[in-house]
């Protein structure tokens, strides 16, 4: 699959992808577009794909569907592989990447799986998700989240954000480049920071947060 194909064909896929994300009505957060999410772990995709190599074409596609459908009986990743499978396959893409793309698409959610396991696009789908809406995105999120609730307040903020924090750093080692890993403890150091200087500046006192 040459790069002009590969554009032309992501391309055309957006609006297909919109479209059964807007159907979806899944919405946790107003604030939330996951549509908007699948367009920032395309951008994280890629600058894992720069450096770690692997087909830009199965990953771009793989990201593209990998939040396109839902189920409350199935796991997303399974029904987003489908939806996957049918429009290439509509598109004539050829059957060996269609595979590929399907396989990272059904994945992409399943951290347990070792990384020799997994292939290279299947392993950079998988961290590009992670790192998505995780260091100053994350503290963004907990302000917008609080502001709904009953006295929301600075304070309550970083009590929901230092959580947050908390959680993503016990994941770190679900990460399976050696890119994705980097950029995700970036993205915790800068995320740390920013919390440590929230509580400084709110006069708290956190000498756990690390």
């Amino acid at each position: 699959m040459c790069s002009h194909d590969l554009h032309s064909l992501i391309e055309q896929c957006k609006p297909v992808v919109q479209s059964l994300i807007r159907k979806q009505d899944r919405r946790s957060q107003l604030y939330r577009d996951r549509y908007e999410h699948t367009l920032r772990v395309l951008n994280w995709a890629e600058r894992i794909q720069k450096v770690d190599g692997g087909e830009i074409a199965v990953v771009s596609l793989a990201v593209m569907f990998h939040d396109a459908g839902w189920s409350d009986t199935t796991n997303h990743a399974v029904v987003s592989a489908d939806l996957a499978e049918k429009f290439l396959n509509g598109m004539h893409v050829e059957p060996q990447v269609v595979d590929r793309i399907v396989s990272a698409v059904k994945t992409h959610n399943l951290r347990g799986i070792p990384k020799e396991d997994l292939s290279l696009e299947n392993r950079i789908v998988m961290d590009a998700d992670l790192l998505d809406e995780l260091g100053v995105t994350a503290l963004v999120w907990d302000a917008l989240a609080t502001a709904g609730d009953a006295n929301p307040g600075y304070v309550k903020v970083f009590e929901k954000d230092k959580k947050y924090y908390s959680s993503a750093a016990k994941k770190i080692s679900q990460l399976k480049t050696e890119t994705g890993m980097k950029l995700y403890q970036e993205r915790l150091k800068i995320w740390g920071l920013l919390l440590e200087n929230l509580a400084y500046e709110l006069g708290l006192s956190d000498p756990d947060l690390k």
